[in-house]
């Protein structure tokens, strides 16, 4: 399965409307939303899920949700229990920020814990790290609808009335080492973070430095990247990454010649 396409595909052929402006009380009752983030995120989850479980059923997979916030992934594709070539996706949303003159600054998400799974294999993961085969992100940028009032009460007659708390929703998926930068996602967390950028093709087409250097690079990266609270540590950037493996006796040459390739086409 091809599950970029097939995400797309299905989006497509149920013409998928991500506006919810509104909770429907029993009573028909309308309540407003405002444009909290973490409610935006988990609407967008859960119009997602409804097309995850589309995929699923067509494709013959089991799709397991995760039953804790902290456990990843968000959703796992699996023919049985004892597959050994799961599928991993997550949910990611972030909205949009402008600078002064109006114009929109670079995006990043937080991908997931390097400091958990990625380094023992179980610690905050369904199953077992070996045994996913893939790893996706479905990605969702968007901007803050500030005329959207949240806690107002409407009859279902008049829900037109009701503004959507977000607005210009752009929509990615793509393989999470693709889109991964070689910074954590915040000074203070233990999360990957993805390569920021005002291009919003780079993250739908899977332009991240590790695009180019591959997906055997990017695990070894994160798996070894320096905890918050470490002392010493080794290094916080590619660069310093490959001098690091150099110290060491390793030929770094043609990885460097790709980064460099890479930060050349990707100076946004």
């Amino acid at each position: 399965m091809d599950f970029i396409e097939a995400f797309h595909q299905e989006m497509k052929e149920h013409e998928v409307d991500w506006r919810v402006n509104g909770l429907i009380s029993p009573n028909g009752n309308v309540y407003s939303l405002g444009s909290d983030s973490k409610l935006i995120g988990r609407i967008f989850e859960l119009i997602s899920n409804s097309i995850l479980q589309q995929i699923a059923d067509k494709y013959g997979y089991i799709l397991k949700p995760s039953d804790q916030q902290t456990v990843y992934p968000d959703f796992t594709f699996m023919k049985s229990e004892d597959d050994k070539e799961k599928i991993a996706v997550d949910i990611k949303t972030t909205y949009r920020t402008f600078n002064k003159n109006g114009e929109a600054k670079k995006v990043g998400f937080t991908l997931g814990s390097y400091a958990s799974f990625m380094r023992n294999g179980t610690k905050n993961i369904i199953y077992p790290y070996k045994e996913y085969s893939k790893h996706y992100v479905v990605g969702f940028i968007y901007t803050r609808n500030d005329n959207a009032n949240e806690g107002k009460i409407y009859e279902l007659d008049n829900i037109e009335d009701l503004e959507v708390p977000y607005k210009d929703v752009e929509i990615f998926v793509q393989e999470k080492y693709k889109i991964s930068g070689e910074k954590p996602g915040s000074g203070n967390t233990e999360n990957i973070g993805s390569f920021k950028t005002s291009n919003i093709d780079y993250l739908v087409n899977g332009e991240g430095p590790f695009s180019e250097l591959g997906l055997t690079v990017f695990e070894h990266y994160w798996a070894g990247y320096p905890k918050y609270r470490a002392g010493a540590k080794d290094y916080t950037s590619l660069d310093e990454y490959f001098d690091f493996h150099e110290r060491k006796g390793e030929d770094m040459s043609s990885q460097k010649r790709k980064y460099n390739y890479w930060k050349n086409i990707h100076n946004d």
